[in-house]
């Protein structure tokens, strides 16, 4: 009987840990304003969208000057973000800092780059589809075939579930011939249709080397990348841009960003504030004068303005977010637990421990229990005691409710 008892309270004691937590951030936790930022180049300065609740509709502001703008002043200050309205409105300027552009150069510039930590971090089949790159056809056309990379590439009929082995064999020559190291560690590409051309995959093999592969003319292009001993890729994002100024995103061990260049494959760095990739999220606004790249955190959000030239920083905004459950982390709850976790493929507990302070709060709950024992007439238990010394206010209701 003690020992069915024990176990419920074990039990309940883990599902405080998991529902309390939930529900204190559900009640207590402030939303954070996402507010729309966005580097101007004709007042030089960061400019913002933000919804204010007493008026009850959109302000569109300078940060640097707080002057207010309405609708249409905006569209004229954020040319390279406003292009087809102000095309539209005939009031599309023919230069920008000095430089002429058109509207199809604005364009080909432009890109837009969104990483999250469960896209990097989610489960997937490591099935490929394996365009032709030159296949003389205006639209991409997918191919009658998968690869995947095992011990060896090897492409598989999904009719018949069959390996390829011609063509398995022809590109593991190629493999071979370049040193890959298998198994491979990531295969990074874009696997859709909806592009104007296709750039193949950026692989990390064992040894932690990017390797390009591609089908051109239903041959293998395999191009080892020449890496910095410095650098050592975690996440590749390739992307294919209408200037095809660079192939992919990589991010490193040691926090950075880089781009692979189509200028030899060159790995050029590109300044970002402190971001982590298992945990933050990223969102790049590019145009031909500036990048715009946004880190948003459990900290807030930071804004760094980018030369899209140079890529050097221009500019730097932060937004702080209200630290809104810190007392009640430190002070009344010891732990909790979730199963769920950015940097994690699959369901699991994930235990986060608060402070020391907290060690205050567990004995005055194991003293406010004896008091109710002794109220009780009820036989003082030291298991019970060490329980709620070591689960705190998890351990006390458990126990409270269940004896």
């Amino acid at each position: 009987m003690k020992s069915i008892k024990y176990s419920i309270i074990i039990l309940a004691t883990i599902l405080l840990a998991w529902l309390l937590p939930k529900a204190y951030h559900l009640i207590a936790d402030q939303p954070f304003k996402n507010t729309f930022v966005y580097y101007s180049s004709v007042d030089e300065a960061f400019c913002t969208i933000e919804y204010n609740k007493s008026e009850e509709q959109l302000v569109r502001k300078n940060i640097k000057t707080n002057k207010v703008y309405t609708e249409s002043e905006f569209d004229s200050i954020l040319p390279m973000f406003y292009t087809r309205q102000l095309l539209s409105d005939g009031r599309l300027p023919d230069t920008f800092n000095g430089r002429n552009l058109t509207p199809r150069q604005i364009n080909s510039k432009k890109f837009f780059l969104r990483a999250n930590p469960y896209d990097k971090n989610k489960p997937h089949i490591p099935l490929y589809t394996l365009f032709e790159s030159i296949s003389g056809r205006v639209k991409l056309e997918t191919p009658g075939d998968f690869f995947r990379l095992n011990s060896r590439i090897e492409f598989i009929d999904p009719e018949t579930n069959q390996v390829k082995q011609e063509k398995s064999e022809l590109f593991n020559r190629e493999f071979e011939k370049r040193g890959f190291q298998f198994p491979a560690k990531l295969a990074a590409g874009n696997p859709s249709t909806r592009k104007a051309y296709d750039e193949g995959y950026f692989i990390i093999d064992n040894s932690n080397q990017i390797f390009h592969l591609k089908m051109v003319n239903a041959m293998p292009f395999l191009k080892k990348v020449s890496l910095p001993e410095h650098v050592v890729p975690e996440h590749i994002i390739t992307m294919e841009p209408a200037d095809r100024s660079f192939y992919a995103f990589v991010f490193d061990t040691n926090k950075k960003l880089h781009i692979i260049t189509t200028n030899k494959y060159q790995l050029e760095e590109i300044p970002i504030p402190d971001y982590n990739i298992d945990k933050d999220r990223l969102l790049i606004m590019a145009n031909p004068l500036y990048w715009n790249v946004n880190v948003i955190s459990d900290k807030g959000k930071t804004t760094m303005a980018i030369d899209a030239v140079n890529k050097k920083k221009v500019d730097e905004v932060s937004f702080e977010k209200p630290n809104n459950s810190l007392a009640a982390i430190n002070y009344i709850l010891p732990f909790s637990i979730k199963f769920t976790n950015s940097a994690t493929k699959y369901i699991s507990p994930h235990i986060q421990f608060g402070t020391y302070a907290v060690i205050i709060t567990n004995l005055i709950m194991c003293l406010i229990f004896a008091l109710i024992c002794r109220y009780r007439k009820q036989k003082q238990q030291i298991s019970a005691l060490a329980w709620i010394a070591i689960t705190g206010i998890y351990g006390f209701i458990s126990n409270a409710i269940f004896r």
